[in-house]
């Protein structure tokens, strides 16, 4: 019994369909999940749900990045089709690099709306743009789906560790549906509203950490260029109304001058962008967005985007050097 229980056990952990034990044919019961996109977040997200015994089929346009998940036990689709196919009713997670991708994973010809079985549930855990959000969930629910958005927030290190929050829009029955998987990837779950309300939070959150990446950024140049030593300063404002985690974290990462991406300064401008385009939809005017977008979009602009956010300290030091300061 105890060898037969084990041997269940792996079954479940490396997601096989079928195994034969004391001659007798044991059928893998954990239904497939999907997951499409295998970048820096996704190839995470996706480890931690094997890990914790989810039998999974992913995709990713680059097939290469599949091989150490296939390693772990996962299986491998050549399109979102053939990932829908196997997944049948169940859930797949997508996890892609921008909206543009989005869509065709969703709409283009191999799309997975047009194949989904009624029942299924697509998850957007990407930062995607509120309307086409709402666009897909109406387009789901036609073919008898269902849709979340669930954008996160918590970057490489809480992917990785399984910390991540997470912020969902949509029906509450499929939020409980989904919440044993999110579990496996994140410490905390907010329920924001309906379709589309992730993706405004998302919104939110990313305008805050733009904005704050920004200044602390400029706030050590200024005191460094005046004499102070950055490391002292950061350590200063710990624990006063200034500590945030950017400053925990990405001050250490701009102290250190380290700018290996756990997220780029692209997706920071894309994210950034996405806001600027939702207020300007609704007739809002926010300055302050305005002018952070502008400071990220003069990163990208010089050849920096591939850094990490906390690169921008890079971008704060390149232009007074190009605009002439001491």
């Amino acid at each position: 019994m105890l060898a037969q229980s084990l041997s269940i056990g792996i079954i479940a952990v490396l997601g096989l369909t079928s195994v034969h034990i004391f001659g007798q044919l044991i059928m893998n019961t954990i239904p497939s999940v999907g997951f499409i996109g295998l970048g820096l977040m996704g190839h995470a997200m996706a480890k931690q749900l094997i890990k914790a015994g989810y039998s999974l089929c992913i995709h990713s346009r680059t097939a290469s990045k599949a091989a150490p998940l296939v390693a772990l036990g996962a299986t491998y689709a050549q399109t979102p089709v053939q990932l829908a196919k196997i997944v049948k009713n169940n859930i797949i997670i997508v996890c892609v690099t921008d909206s543009t991708a989005l869509e065709d994973v969703m709409l283009g010809a191999q799309g997975l709306l047009s194949h989904i079985d009624p029942g299924c549930l697509v998850i957007d855990m990407g930062t995607s743009r509120f309307d086409l959000t709402q666009t897909l969930a109406k387009q789901a629910q036609a073919q008898g789906a269902h849709f979340l958005d669930a954008p996160v927030s918590g970057g490489q290190i809480g992917a990785q560790q399984g910390t991540l929050s997470i912020m969902a829009g949509g029906h509450p029955a499929q939020l409980e549906r989904a919440q044993p998987l999110f579990n496996a990837m994140a410490k905390q779950t907010t329920h924001v509203g309906g379709n589309g309300c992730g993706q405004l939070a998302k919104t939110a959150n990313q305008m805050i950490v733009g904005a704050t990446l920004n200044i602390v950024a400029e706030a050590l140049f200024l005191a460094k260029k005046n004499g102070a030593d950055p490391a002292k300063v950061r350590a200063a404002l710990g624990g006063g109304f200034a500590d945030s985690k950017i400053l925990q974290l990405h001050g250490q990462r701009m102290v250190d001058k380290a700018f290996t991406p756990g997220a780029r300064a692209t997706t920071q401008l894309k994210d950034l962008q996405q806001a600027a385009d939702l207020a300007q939809s609704c007739e809002l005017n926010l300055p302050l967005n305005q002018a952070c977008l502008s400071q990220w979009q003069g990163m990208v602009d010089a050849d920096l985007g591939g850094l990490d956010q906390a690169g921008i300290l890079a971008w704060v030091e390149l232009n007074n050097e190009q605009n002439g300061s001491k």
